[in-house]
């Protein structure tokens, strides 16, 4: 074969995720292409390998790929100029028109590559530049255009910056609408799609992330891509998941692992053992559980994705819960703290959940001191931990919170954590204009929080407590939103589930604006203080300063506080 079709050949592997062989079959070319004097084929050989690179997430390899390339293009740039030696000058063998097109050709291939190489670095502002000067220079919708919009977009997801790709899957999107005519567009169309399935299925539009996947998985099998075929089923795998079919999860995740596994994708991977674990845990065999998230986390760590470790860092805090293992449980929250301590991209939100978390912990301690039957042992092995998890019926062998000051001050600890997160969470969920967002929050972030801040009220028997809370919850829920949308903050892409927007300053401002006002009781925004006792303080007072103090969000307006008596 010729070199041009070796060339060719490499791409369609690369197509096919067997990156090995492409690489290998690119690096054999290189002594012909040096023999052959063609410095355009060498070009091409390392923009592909630096594709290869970035695929595989070897940084360093995709930095020199693009050293070499800038080597050889600023040569010939200099020639053009006419700034370089005269006898350098003459080894030119290609026409001052083939030159230009070979410089404009591969510098925004580079391009190309630097996008690639700042979004998977975190570097999400200069990956938005580059994408941008690429974008200046190239034809719209074309291959690299739309491939450094996916992978800008699948970066940001990975950073929880989902509201951040928005823009950038509505522009995937409209270029998938035509049919594709080429190997390289069908690769496109299949990367977009599982990244978009991906996308909805995090931001809370399981239904909507169902066909995308079944699409791709489709296409892919019939190009023989098995990888791509593999992460269709792992997609389908994590929507079954969110809508509670354990079984379906486990079958499809069971098939998609061994390619998966072979192809070497970390991240893949990783996402496999965090489903193994989640449905083993579901089945109540916690030492299975525990063990498949530490294979998930070794991998991210390996991969450097510290909010990645943070997230099953507190799943993996469960098994020490349910084991009765109440300090091990804090030392993993610790640690995940520390995660997102070292993250540049960490947002108030995910402080906020592990707060609610750690809460968590300290009610389950406080129950285990009431009597819980389902609190765990640290003693027991793991076959007696399933078990007693298996039959725990959530019963109390001692009711009664006044007679036990240990499980009162643990609950009151929870309260602490758990109160000030959910008010803050929920503070959000009038400020959202879009009615089926607003209820993806709803459902997918502030109901969660809720629930375990009126659990822990309750188990406190704080009647005074539990009735602010009521009282909280009752004013947030009767107010409409026929207000005049452009009169608020256009929050119908922003929210809409369990990764939001992460600006905290933007957040809090939303938080805090003055509400937009129509007929009767018709508000949209945040509510003034609510006063129930006249001669006592606002409901919730100190955990609004809690909120405020932690997450900088100021969850009251500034108006005189209502009272909620005739």
């Amino acid at each position: 074969m010729s070199i041009p079709d070796d060339l060719q050949r490499a791409r369609t592997l690369l197509f096919a995720a067997n990156e090995t062989a492409a690489k290998e079959l690119l690096l054999a070319l290189l002594p012909q292409i040096e023999a052959a004097d063609r410095d355009d084929w060498a070009l091409e050989v390392f923009a592909q390998l630096g594709e290869i690179y970035l695929i595989r997430s070897a940084n360093d390899g995709v930095a020199e790929c693009l050293r070499r390339i800038d080597e050889c293009l600023a040569v010939y740039v200099a020639i053009l100029a006419g700034q370089a030696p005269p006898e350098l000058a003459e080894q030119m063998r290609m026409s001052t028109q083939d030159a230009e097109r070979m410089i404009t050709g591969y510098r925004n291939r580079a391009l190309f590559l630097r996008t690639g190489l700042a979004a998977a670095t975190g570097d999400h502002e200069t990956a938005a530049a580059t994408l941008a000067e690429l974008e200046a220079g190239t034809a719209a919708g074309g291959y690299l255009i739309t491939h450094g919009r996916i992978r800008c977009a699948l970066a940001l997801c990975d950073d929880d910056l989902h509201v951040r790709s928005v823009p950038l899957w509505d522009q995937v999107l409209a270029t998938m609408d035509a049919e594709p005519t080429d190997e390289a567009g069908e690769y496109l169309w299949v990367a977009g799609a599982l990244g978009y399935a991906r996308f909805c299925i995090e931001t809370g539009r399981v239904a909507e992330a169902e066909p995308w996947a079944r699409r791709a998985g489709a296409r892919a099998t019939r190009r023989g891509w098995a990888l791509d075929a593999a992460r269709a089923q792992l997609e389908r795998a994590a929507g079954l998941w969110a809508g509670g079919d354990r079984d379906g999860t486990e079958a499809l995740v069971r098939q998609a692992y061994p390619v998966i596994a072979e192809h070497i994708r970390a991240h893949e991977v990783s996402r496999c053992w965090l489903y193994f674990g989640l449905t083993r845990l579901a089945a109540g065999v916690l030492q299975a559980a525990d063990e498949c998230w530490e294979h998930a986390e070794r991998h991210w760590r390996e991969l450097g994705k510290p909010l990645h470790v943070h997230r099953i860092l507190l799943q993996r805090s469960w098994t020490s819960i349910f084991r009765g293992r109440y300090d091990e449980a804090r030392t993993r929250i610790a640690q995940a703290r520390d995660c997102l301590d070292s993250s540049p991209r960490s947002s108030w939100l995910q402080y906020a959940r592990l707060d609610d978390h750690l809460g968590n912990v300290w009610r389950a301690e406080a129950l285990a001191d009431l009597g819980f039957d389902g609190a765990g042992n640290p003693d027991e092995s793991w076959a007696e931990a399933d078990e007693r998890y298996r039959r725990s019926a959530g019963t109390m062998a001692h009711p009664g919170i006044a007679e036990n000051p240990a499980a009162l001050a643990k609950l009151e600890r929870a309260a602490e954590l758990k109160l000030p997160a959910a008010l803050a969470v929920d503070s959000m969920r009038y400020s959202i204009v879009d009615a089926d967002a607003r209820w993806r929050w709803a459902t997918g972030i502030a109901a969660p929080l809720l629930a375990g801040a009126f659990a822990v009220t309750w188990e406190l028997e704080n009647p005074v407590l539990v009735s602010e809370l009521i009282e909280y919850h009752s004013a947030r829920g009767s107010f409409s939103i026929a207000a005049e949308a452009e009169s608020v903050a256009d929050w119908t892409r922003v929210a809409t589930a369990p990764v939001p927007i992460e600006e905290v300053e933007q957040m809090a401002l939303v938080a805090a604006m003055a509400p937009a006002a129509g007929s009767g009781l018709t508000r949209l925004g945040p509510l003034p203080p609510l006063q129930m006792d006249p001669g006592g303080t606002a409901v919730l007072a100190h955990y609004r300063e809690l909120a405020a103090a932690r997450y900088g969000l100021v969850v009251t307006t500034a108006e005189r506080a209502w009272s909620t008596w005739p």
